[in-house]
């Protein structure tokens, strides 16, 4: 009975994330995007440059997870050890999850009654999120400044038909949503009685009760921006940010000499990332599966030949999305370990 009542529960999500793996395999097919490589692809890997892979990944994302102090310092004091550990399990809840839910992992984790509510670190959870849009965005079109894509543009993905030209557009548009957001919440935290009488104002036209929510919601996560008016905090996240960003590209270039394409430098391969980046933004199936192929493929289809998108590329795509699931889930064990199997050791106060 409990199983059933759980499944009924979660049925929505269920069968949402079902259509939106089935919907992304289905697009995969249509443009013959391979999901794994051809037979004997590994064969001539270079392994030096792979395991620099994984390495300037975990550098990555260990970094990104460091930055968290930074963001939960002016809102309450929490270990470094505690945020290290919580953020590994949060990234493999949110990666397993459909849909983002798992987004609230790291609030639900870290909240503590009488210390830290939830909407606290939901608030910084929302910062974290638009920064990081505007920072790959911007990354994105720097690297397309740098490095135009290579001419002729070709007007498919695989056999999609659709132009690759359309990824620098949408790298546009996304910096600019990201951006306005920025904008939004910015105005919110210091011009907090301006932004709420003016979202009252527009959306109460349509609906009062809809306007005291979005407002409400918007005013509790613009008080995530509150380590932004501190330099001390504000300068080491974005610091650290930077460091992150600049290992996530680096592990791209590592996978490219990896797998054999020629000529993707430092700054084509910040273009492959930052599309990922907008594929990781979107709402996901299980396992970003999809989202990070597709991704991976347009970012690709720039800068590599057609006939190496289905070779070289596909193995690229490939193992990039198994070294990157193998990533968090190890990181997400160590922090199950480390707090819940060793709770003396997760308690002691960073140093």
């Amino acid at each position: 009975m409990k199983a059933l009542s759980l499944l009924r529960k979660y049925a929505r999500p269920i069968l949402a994330s079902l259509a939106l793996t089935a919907g992304f395999v289905f697009v995969m097919r249509v443009g013959a995007l391979p999901v794994l490589p051809a037979e004997g692809a590994f064969g001539d890997m270079l392994w030096w440059p792979a395991a620099g892979f994984i390495a300037a990944l975990t550098a990555s994302m260990l970094t990104k997870y460091a930055r968290v102090h930074f963001l939960l310092a002016p809102v309450a004091s929490i270990p470094m050890r505690r945020i290290m550990n919580i953020s590994c399990i949060a990234m493999a809840i949110i990666t397993l999850l459909p849909l983002r839910l798992g987004e609230m992992a790291r609030p639900a984790l870290l909240r503590e009654r009488g210390k830290v509510s939830g909407w606290a670190v939901t608030a910084t959870v929302g910062a974290e999120r638009i920064i990081d849009g505007v920072v790959f965005g911007l990354m994105l079109l720097a690297g397309l400044a740098l490095a135009p894509p290579h001419e002729p543009v070709p007007d498919h993905i695989g056999g999609l038909p659709v132009p690759a030209a359309l990824v620098p557009r949408a790298a546009v548009t996304a910096t600019a949503v990201f951006g306005v957001a920025l904008v939004v919440m910015m105005a919110f935290y210091w011009r907090r009685a301006l932004a709420r009488s003016l979202t009252e104002r527009l959306i109460g036209m349509f609906s009062r009760k809809l306007a005291d929510r979005i407002t409400n919601v918007v005013v509790r996560m613009s008080e995530g921006l509150g380590f932004l008016t501190n330099v001390r905090y504000s300068g080491p996240y974005l610091a650290v940010t930077v460091v992150s960003v600049l290992a996530n590209v680096l592990a791209v270039r590592f996978l490219s000499v990896a797998v054999g394409i020629p000529g993707l430098d430092f700054a084509e391969s910040s273009v492959v990332l930052g599309v990922l980046a907008l594929g990781f933004a979107l709402p996901n199936a299980p396992g970003f599966f999809g989202a990070v192929q597709l991704a991976l493929y347009a970012g690709l289809a720039l800068y590599v030949a057609p006939d190496m998108i289905t070779r070289e590329g596909a193995t690229f795509v490939f193992a990039y999305y198994v070294g990157y699931l193998f990533v968090v889930m190890s990181l997400a064990v160590g922090g199950l370990i480390l707090e819940y199997a060793l709770p003396g050791r997760a308690e002691q106060p960073a140093s």
